[in-house]
């Protein structure tokens, strides 16, 4: 059964030069990146499950910072179950 997306947002800026791009990740794998802002992404195919997810934000230069990691619980929907 297709999980429904989930919309994934950060905020980032960078008081000394620009933010190039912010990738998002769940645990160690990289969902993909956003170069313009505002920063999104929308994940498709999310596992049911627990995840952990973190936006790591990289400036003009190359430094990076990763947020804080957010605890998501993706369930499945008893919604429009077939019979």
């Amino acid at each position: 059964m297709p999980w429904a997306p989930i919309a994934l947002a950060a905020n980032a800026s960078d008081p000394d030069g620009s933010v190039s791009r912010v990738e998002f990740y769940t645990g160690l794998v990289k969902l993909g990146e956003d170069a313009t802002a505002p920063y999104e992404l929308t994940w498709s195919g999310a596992a049911a499950g627990n995840h952990l997810l973190t936006a790591v934000a990289f400036d003009n230069a190359g430094a990076s910072t990763t947020s804080a990691a957010i605890s998501i619980t993706v369930t499945q929907s008893i919604l429009n179950v077939p019979p």
